[in-house]
């Protein structure tokens, strides 16, 4: 975790800051948005109320269904299916910065005699769940700037996609 009272590392902090609130802020966004296509496709009430109450990921697993049961083309369904499934992973990534701090690190690695070497230094949000170097146990700072770019990507898709229905439906 970042010395919070070392002057020194302030711009090390504000580089990681900024990302993490913009792919928080976005992804509150995605929930939203989430939440404005349940309201589209669904004409109950009840299921409605039920959904509002649901994490996002059962609240996402709804969406396949409702697209189903909802009066558009084949086309446009699996289209819509194509986009909302890429929302998934995004929660994880979510989660990962939202409960664990950038740290600063040493890489490891196991040698083919066993051995475990050191790496260069590394700073990442970190799983603390899970061991360094284990695959999905971090995420460095270049990889959470390409997620975000990628969520941001998705939400303008989702909400032209939304506008263009409510256009469409009247």
């Amino acid at each position: 975790m970042f010395d919070l009272a070392d002057k020194g590392q302030e711009n090390l902090r504000r580089e990681w800051y900024s990302p993490i609130g913009e792919y928080v802020l976005l992804f509150s966004n995605l929930e939203f948005e989430l939440s404005s296509w349940i309201h589209l496709l669904s004409d109950s009430r009840a299921l409605r109320d039920v959904a509002s109450t649901l994490k996002f990921s059962p609240k996402l697993d709804l969406l396949p269904g409702l697209i189903d049961e909802y009066q558009v083309s084949l086309e446009t369904k699996e289209k819509w299916k194509r986009e909302w499934q890429q929302a998934k992973p995004l929660a994880n990534t979510r989660n990962l910065i939202c409960h664990n701090p950038p740290i600063d690190h040493f890489s490891l690695s196991l040698g083919d005699q066993g051995k475990v070497s050191l790496g260069p230094r590394m700073i990442e949000v970190h799983a603390l769940k899970k061991p360094i170097g284990e695959p999905g146990s971090g995420l460095a700072l270049d990889d959470l700037k390409q997620k975000t770019d990628s969520l941001r990507q998705l939400l303008i898709r989702l909400d032209l996609m939304h506008t263009e229905e409510i256009v469409r439906y009247g």
